[in-house]
């Protein structure tokens, strides 16, 4: 069988562009393509993102229309005049942003001891221990759920603040470990050497040494268990029943009922729910993906 034969189509593709095409030509090639693939990802991910804005602000008679419109005819803001005077948003928003930060704390606190605790001591099995703290991320939320709905009942701690950011701390804080980890292991332990010479403590060269290095890790961690938390749906489900305890997920099934869909204020307050995520990554973007890059997912 000949050299050429023995090729898929391809391969022979592939050579014919290698050999024959320039190389001046194959770099403004690759130049376009890749804009026409940056291209293709901004309208796949941000058409809906548009529709979600525009429909915040479309009257109710536009929206249920046949015709779609690409700008409104009538550009209001009754929706979100109505989702915070006819509902109970604005608690809803209260809960999650509770919620929320409540996690982000604990996560933090919690994944910077043991990730510095694991780079830092040495104990039989410690390698094995933190693959399987990353394994124990694997298991869906509602996997763990159903046990915690039944140990939480025990407890007395449903619907409650303390029972809704323990869940969500439990489901995030794995991954949360297994950053932190990684990321202290790239601060040199000479730095914190230098500061035990001058007569720091352990504890005061972590703080003063080991945090400020790792607070790219740190702030990842933030994002990632506010995220965890912020867009939860299975735990809240199940351990909020009370409508005063309801965060922003479950709340907002609310808004369709058995005869209407109310659209307006699904869009307006998704605009609301996107917010805070988006800001958090705008403004803090650089360290977090130095953070995840660290881990190991840049």
């Amino acid at each position: 069988m000949s050299y050429s034969t023995s090729k898929s189509p391809m391969e022979r593709l592939i050579d014919y562009y290698v050999r024959r095409v320039p190389y001046d030509l194959q770099k403004r090639l690759s130049k376009w393509f890749f804009r026409l693939l940056i291209l293709v990802t901004v309208v796949v991910v941000g058409f809906p993102t548009y529709v979600m804005l525009k429909a915040s602000i479309q009257p109710e008679l536009e929206l249920f229309s046949n015709t779609f419109l690409f700008v409104p005819r009538n550009p209001t803001l009754e929706n979100f005049e109505g989702l915070f005077t006819e509902t109970n948003f604005v608690r809803f928003y209260a809960n999650s942003i509770v919620a929320a930060l409540g996690t982000m704390l604990i996560s933090v606190v919690a994944s910077t001891l043991a990730g510095y605790s694991l780079t830092r001591f040495s104990f039989p099995g410690k390698k094995r221990l933190a693959q399987s703290v990353l394994f124990s991320y694997m298991f869906p939320p509602l996997l763990l759920g159903l046990p915690m709905f039944m140990i939480w009942r025990d407890l007395a701690m449903l619907n409650s603040y303390p029972g809704i950011v323990l869940a969500h701390t439990a489901h995030a804080l794995p991954f949360d470990i297994w950053l932190m980890w990684k990321f202290f292991q790239t601060v040199p332990i000479s730095y914190e050497e230098s500061a035990w010479i001058y007569g720091a403590s352990r504890l005061r060269a972590l703080r003063d040494v080991a945090v400020p290095m790792a607070l790219p890790g740190i702030i990842a961690v933030s994002i990632f268990s506010f995220a965890i938390s912020w867009s939860d749906f299975t735990f809240a489900n199940l351990l909020l029943t009370q409508e005063s305890m309801k965060t922003l997920p479950i709340g907002m099934i609310g808004f369709i009922e058995q005869q209407a869909v109310h659209w307006g204020l699904i869009m307006s307050a998704s605009v609301m729910m996107a917010l805070p995520a988006f800001l958090l990554v705008y403004f803090l973007q650089s360290y977090l993906l130095r953070g995840f890059s660290v881990g190991g997912l840049g």
